[in-house]
Parts: structure tokens; C-alpha cells; sequence
């Protein structure tokens, strides 16, 4: 892949009225944050993204926010996938991900702490872990160099964008 974009979903209710993890929905904080962020990748995601979201509530919601504004052009279809799931791990999620294609874009919608273990381990800090902040936007980069030790894929970060920002 040429770009891994991951979006942590906004700030979410503390307990949902189910009692369910997976229930919890967006507090009206978390709203605005997901549609501040919403607007910015809008601006700038490749048309070709491909949206990958956990079944989460509050990361459909988040997703919910881009949707929204894609009300004039061709929706953007979010892909509801397990692997992305709260109790899903960052070895799994790597998997998954992990393609050949170096003109595809992958945003994902997930969870904290998967998320900042799998910034850390494409970046390749060993046995580190990064704090994704509540509905932030890390965006990597990856580039094939084939002079390099025979060939090898570089990661690099490109941006972090937060809603405060």
C-alpha cells in the first residue's frame, strides 16, 4: 500500500445505556471532533480509499461524519470488517492490511490501543506501543526501494492531524 490512514473515533460515552462495549455511542464533543476531522480528510483522501471501520458504534459514527459529506459526489463506502473489532489484535489487523499495491490508500477506523501498536510496529519501534489521541488522524506512507538491501518497503509518517488543531 502506499498510504495506511488511521482514524481513532471521537470521543464516546463512558458506559452505553446497554451496558455493551460495543454500543457506545459518540458524545456531542465527539460528534463535532469526528465532523472537524471528517472535513479534513475529505479534502485530502485519494479517491481510490478504501474504508475499512470496526463494528464498534462509535466508529460507525465517526465513519458516519465523512459520509455526510459526500452528499454531492459518489458516496465513499465504508467496509464494516471484524479484524477491526474492540478485542481484535494488531498482529490480525496487520495481516489484513498488508498488500503489494503501492497506488492503494487504506483509511481505518479503530480502536485505541491497536492502533498506536500497529503505527509502532510499521515504523518499527519494537515492543512499543503510541498513544493515538481521541478521533485523531495518523497518516503513514510507504514506499518500495528496490536499491535497498535487495529491495525493502520504507514507512514513513507523513502526518498526524487532530481535531484541536
Amino acid at each position: 500500500m502506499a498510504n495506511l490512514i488511521l482514524w481513532r473515533h471521537a470521543e464516546a460515552e463512558v458506559q452505553s445505556e446497554s451496558g455493551v462495549d460495543a454500543d457506545r455511542a459518540l458524545t456531542k464533543h465527539g460528534r463535532k471532533d469526528a465532523a472537524k476531522m471528517a472535513e479534513w480528510l475529505n479534502q485530502y483522501l485519494p479517491k481510490n480509499t478504501e474504508i475499512l471501520c470496526s463494528p464498534a458504534r462509535r466508529c460507525l459514527e465517526t465513519a458516519a461524519a465523512l459520509q455526510q459529506l459526500n452528499k454531492t459526489k459518489a458516496k465513499r463506502e465504508v467496509k464494516i470488517v471484524d479484524f477491526l473489532s474492540i478485542d481484535s489484535s494488531v498482529n490480525e489487523i496487520a495481516k489484513q492490511v498488508s498488500n503489494d499495491d503501492t497506488s492503494k490508500t487504506i483509511l481505518i477506523i479503530g480502536h485505541q490501543p491497536n492502533l498506536g501498536l500497529l503505527i509502532a510496529k510499521l515504523l518499527g519501534m519494537k515492543d512499543s506501543a503510541l498513544v493515538v489521541k481521541k478521533g485523531a488522524v495518523w497518516w503513514l506512507r510507504q514506499r518500495y526501494l528496490p536499491n535497498l538491501a535487495g529491495g525493502a518497503t520504507q514507512t514513513y509518517l507523513y502526518t498526524v492531524q487532530h481535531p484541536a488543531l
